[in-house]
């Protein structure tokens, strides 16, 4: 089913919560109202949240209004009625995103039935899959899934049902025999999707109801290039794995802030980039929703420190758990007050510059030093630590940058791509091993270095960490040259896919248009 060109049309969107994936659908919206070939006059995002009155950030907040004042774009946001979730400590993040799976699709699918104005066209974030029987039983309308992460994640979702009928106990417990999805590398079952980790909890129950729900979209639309994933869209258009029509229409990232606080904190790390040389300085950053642990501070730091590489570095005050993504839902907060009631370090922050000329950007005090190592205030004459919502587009399209150590979220990933900057690789949780496996792989993407990082602790010792520095950011390492090399050219591929005159995406978006009124 697609859309008659002939009408004026209204979309609406369902966004999963955190920053992750709604960056990437509103940014959609965006597109499809500035779209020249599709006539989309108005666009309602649906958001998701939590009965807890922290979970939404600050920062998700000033992005939505940002959207809801953009006097250019007809844009409302609908906030969907809060998800009963227990605040009780026990209470998991897979638990969390279980429970958001299965009710968010029913809060949506009855928003949709009490709107006065019907949306003509729907589009639901893949990991809502299962709004898709909900809707088709209600309105007919065309029904798109829009996935905010890569095509192995769509290629492992339409494989997963077979995958679940033929393979005996946990995927893990097969040791090193690799797990094989159609169209792409084969993959080692410790890199498998995250929600795939446990048969008996209820995340993987709800992920396969998702990925049984897939073949009732009418298309998908996934963020990434043509030319990033090609064997794994020709094997998703083979017939083969679904009859579902797959689009390419990334890179979808956000565009730069223009709220003032904001501009102030980009003006005070671009002043400082501005004075390195070109490709000098590495940006690092996990996640905005991640919070490092004490010791992978310490390594990180000391990883800094031995490959002399200047810096900008974004992160949380650091967890007493070992890889603590209890954020990852309200990625963009501030950082906040710590259990012991102590301020937070955020409020330790200074301007990159101090006034003597020499960098700096955390003071050492009582209180801060029961969250920092020694090491970490060691090495803070030679770079910059943002202790909240970091301007990472800005920070990483600044010529002075030539390495991105990250967790591989598929965001950063797509902001990097189109930088043209070269990726460290620690990769965490959620599909991010998978994510790391493709990068690093020269066969397949050949624009990462991969850490080797422990899976008890989450954890990379300091002389991997900066080998790998000095690797993709000195010019006389060949391999990190032909590192460079590629990304630089995928650069160039991503600055032309949203071309009005010939871009692979935007061309792809077009195709929901079928001026024959024909599916």
């Amino acid at each position: 089913m697609a859309l008659p060109s002939s009408h004026h049309h209204h979309v609406a969107l369902v966004s999963s919560p955190g920053m992750g994936h709604i960056i990437p659908i509103l940014q959609l919206a965006k597109r499809l109202l500035t779209h020249q070939k599709i006539n989309i006059r108005k666009a309602t995002l649906f958001t998701v949240s939590f009965n807890s009155s922290s979970s939404s950030s600050k920062a998700e907040k000033d992005l939505l209004q940002s959207a809801i004042d953009d006097q250019s774009l007809s844009i409302d946001i609908i906030h969907l009625p809060p998800i009963h979730i227990s605040n009780h400590n026990d209470v998991t993040i897979e638990t969390k995103i279980a429970i958001t799976m299965h009710e968010a699709p029913k809060l949506f699918a009855t928003a949709i039935s009490n709107m006065e104005f019907k949306p003509t066209m729907i589009i639901t974030d893949y990991f809502l899959s299962q709004t898709l029987p909900l809707v088709k039983n209600m309105m007919k309308v065309p029904m798109y899934l829009f996935v905010p992460t890569n095509a192995w994640v769509v290629a492992l979702g339409f494989h997963t049902p077979k995958l679940d009928k033929e393979v005996e106990g946990e995927y893990q417990s097969h040791g090193d025999s690799p797990i094989l999805i159609p169209g792409c590398k084969a993959v080692h079952p410790s890199d498998l999707f995250q929600m795939m980790e446990d048969r008996t909890h209820r995340l993987y129950h709800e992920y396969l109801l998702m990925c049984e729900a897939l073949p009732l979209a009418d298309g998908i639309f996934v963020n990434t290039l043509e030319e990033l994933e090609p064997k794994t869209f020709e094997a998703l258009r083979s017939g083969k794995i679904t009859k579902v029509p797959i689009f390419p229409i990334g890179p979808v990232i956000r565009e730069t802030n223009n709220n003032n606080k904001q501009n102030n904190r980009i003006n005070d790390v671009v002043n400082w980039l501005d004075k390195q040389e070109e490709e000098s300085v590495i940006y690092v950053s996990l996640g905005s929703g991640y919070s490092m642990s004490y010791e992978q501070i310490k390594e990180m730091a000391l990883g800094l420190e031995q490959s002399g590489k200047k810096f900008v570095w974004s992160l949380r005050p650091p967890s007493t758990k070992a890889g603590n993504n209890d954020h990852y839902l309200t990625a963009g907060e501030d950082a906040e007050t710590n259990k012991k009631g102590h301020s937070s370090a955020q409020e330790e922050t200074l301007t990159p510059e101090s006034k003597n000329g020499e960098t700096n950007s955390v003071t050492k005090s009582q209180e801060s030093s029961d969250y920092f190592p020694e090491e970490f205030y060691r090495i803070q004459r030679n770079g910059i630590v943002l202790m909240d919502w970091a301007p990472q587009l800005e920070i990483l399209s600044h010529p002075s940058i030539g390495g991105f150590v990250s967790h591989c979220g598929w965001n950063s990933i797509m902001e990097s791509v189109s930088c043209g900057v070269p990726i460290i690789c620690w990769p965490l949780f959620a599909e991010q091993m998978m994510n790391a496996s493709m990068l690093e792989d020269e066969e397949e993407v050949g624009i990462a270095i991969r850490l080797n990082v422990s899976m008890s602790t989450k954890n990379v010792a300091s002389e991997e960490i900066g080998k790998a520095m000095m690797k993709i950011m000195d010019k006389g390492d060949i391999e990190g040259c032909a590192i460079r090399k590629r990304v630089k050219k995928l650069k160039h591929i991503a600055e032309k896919a949203w071309s009005h005159d010939h871009g692979s995406s935007y061309f792809a978006l077009s195709r929901i248009i079928d001026s024959n009124g024909a599916s």
